[in-house]
């Protein structure tokens, strides 16, 4: 028995579904973070640029004055002088060193301001001081961009694990909810032996993927019962049938053996020899009945001419006579032994009931073919037209088994037939009996 894996379909489900989930969510996040910083510097960009428009639009009117209320906001002329300032900003350098022409120019500079730290998005714009073309510059901290990513960044640390935890835990409850049913079923399958074939396993409500695996499951052990049970009924009655001749020939050795002055050995000889026969006659059919379902490929056979060569063997015999009159050529794929088995059973059967003819008749269309044995015998009773196909049934119990046979034949014949994917039955008829055969005239997939 195969040790216990801890990597059950339970786990691997559950690993599937949270390293899924992980997947997307460590993508959703770092699109969270690229959208969170994107709109963050469009929206301090938006306000440099407002400002630095509006301070352009001050210095045009001539309030140069008015700028140094707006923050972090530069005058420079094209020599690099600035012309004024707010407060942060006095005293030191122009922010760019470019300038914005023909329109506004961006940049990020780093320490702008006096007293602040950290990056800056500029924004410059041309404007016009008494007739001299001047440039206006407007800073915008971008410290709120970085305290913004981290921020979402700090959130998604938290909520990603939790999900993650929430999503396991809910696939793993989930995996184990839905897979309960199969492990109910592998628990009574286990308990299942060849005494309690009848037992079930149980199917859930829901006609789902399990409803049908269970369904096929009891579909399973439903053949295995009834397969059980014919092994069972073909061992006790091949036993019985093998006992019979071997009971008769032990019993004649014995009183042989106890009177050895008063027996006719050659009487006995012929005796035994009979019941020998008998028994491998028996144990021939037997055999045939165990591989008439095997997998042997099938060959093209020409079944009209194993049914002539069948046919001879009944006329030299020289009991009945045999009408071929309705014979006519079919080809279809096969095992030539198996269907000659067919043949001879139906015929040997036809010969042991009829009076005085058989009818054997043989036609084809595009699909299959079928074969006709008829006898002008006392038929079959219509109450047993189905069960004379089953192992060991005769309709005559009590005749002589020399003469009646072991009533094998036409179950192996059903047997074949249903291997070659045809078909048997007895048809009625006005006398006699009517046997049908039908074949396919392609493999069947």
């Amino acid at each position: 028995m195969a040790a216990k894996s801890w990597f059950t379909i339970r786990v691997r489900l559950t690993a599937l579904a949270v390293l899924i989930v992980a997947v997307g969510l460590v993508a959703g996040s770092a699109i969270v973070l690229a959208l969170v910083e994107d709109n963050l510097l469009a929206g301090a960009e938006n306000a440099a640029r407002q400002r630095a428009s509006d301070t352009a639009a001050l210095v045009a009117a001539g309030a140069v004055s008015s700028t140094v209320d707006n923050r972090l906001v530069q005058v420079v002329d094209r020599g690099g002088r600035v012309l004024a300032a707010s407060p942060e900003l006095r005293g030191r350098p122009p922010l760019l060193s470019a300038w914005p022409d023909p329109g506004p120019l961006v940049e990020t500079v780093t320490a702008a301001a006096d007293g602040e730290s950290g990056d800056f998005l500029v924004v410059a714009v041309p404007s016009i001081m008494d007739d001299q073309p001047v440039a206006v510059y407007a800073a915008s901290s971008l410290d709120t961009v970085t305290d913004g990513v981290d921020a979402t960044s700090s959130a998604l640390l938290i909520a990603v694990p939790v999900l993650l935890v929430i999503i396991g835990a809910a696939s793993w409850l989930l995996v184990g909810r839905t897979l309960r049913p199969v492990e109910a079923m592998r628990r009574q399958v286990a308990e299942i032996t060849a005494d309690d074939l009848d037992r079930r396993v149980p199917e859930p409500p829901a006609a789902d993927e399990l409803g049908r695996l269970a369904s096929t499951m009891n579909a399973m052990l439903a053949r295995l019962q009834r397969a059980h049970e014919l092994e069972r009924r073909f061992a006790g009655d091949a036993a019985h049938e093998l006992r019979s001749p071997l009971a008769a020939i032990l019993t004649q050795l014995e009183v042989g053996l106890a009177h050895p002055a008063d027996t006719d050995w050659l009487a006995l000889a012929r005796s035994v020899h009979r019941e020998g026969t008998r028994l491998d006659r028996l144990t021939d059919v037997l055999l045939t009945l165990s591989r008439a379902d095997d997998h042997r490929p099938f060959e093209p056979v020409d079944l009209d001419e194993l049914v002539l060569s069948e046919v001879d063997l009944v006329r030299a015999r020289g009991r009945v006579a045999v009408d071929l009159s309705a014979l006519s050529a079919a080809r279809l794929p096969g095992r030539p032994e198996d269907l000659r088995r067919i043949i001879r059973n139906l015929l040997d059967n036809a010969e042991r009931h009829a009076t005085s003819v058989i009818t054997v008749g043989l036609t084809a269309d595009t699909t299959v073919a079928e074969l006709v044995v008829a006898d002008d015998g006392d038929g079959i009773p219509e109450a047993d037209r189905d069960a004379v196909f089953t192992r060991f049934h005769r309709l005559q119990p009590a005749r002589d088994r020399d003469t009646g046979g072991a009533g094998l034949g036409l179950a192996i014949a059903r047997g074949i037939a249903e291997a070659h994917g045809g078909r048997i039955w007895a048809a009625p008829s006005v006398s006699g009996a009517e046997l049908h055969v039908r074949l396919p005239l392609r493999a069947q997939q």
